[in-house]
């Protein structure tokens, strides 16, 4: 069954474990996952150093970035991978939620290229962050 705890290293202390399950469950599910055999997903909150070291050394760009996933099992492995967030250089418009579903589509073997806005990973990211703020009934 699907978990995403949170390790928070900065006291960003605005997403819960829960929450980040909630973003990752509903991100999978609306790509058609079996919740049932997906394993644990990590999200790390870092600050603006650590993303750049990452960025650097997994991808060769030498500055900070807001986001980075990194797939170890797969959807259905014990441990599907981790997603790092640097809450300092997120887009105020997305927000660090938006950027734990990012990650999780990246997870999910998603990519959007260059142009992210017109590719199906945008249009899915926006589908999950409508149902995971639609008000509750």
């Amino acid at each position: 069954m699907l978990s995403a705890p949170v390790l928070d290293e900065i006291g960003y202390e605005k997403l819960s474990g829960e929450r980040a399950t909630e973003l990752c469950s509903v991100t999978l599910s609306e790509l058609g996952l079996d919740l049932e055999r997906i394993g644990e997903i990590s999200v790390a909150l870092v600050d603006t150093n650590i993303i750049r070291d990452l960025n650097l050394k997994y991808r060769y760009k030498d500055s900070p970035t807001d986001v980075l996933s990194f797939g170890i099992d797969g959807p259905y492995g014990e441990m599907v991978g981790e997603i790092v967030i640097s809450p300092a250089n997120a887009d105020p418009s997305l927000g660090v939620e938006e950027l734990v579903v990012h990650g999780t589509l990246h997870l999910a073997g998603m990519d959007h290229g260059d142009d992210f806005e017109s590719s199906e990973m945008a249009r899915v990211q926006r589908s999950v962050m409508d149902l995971v703020n639609a008000p509750k009934r």
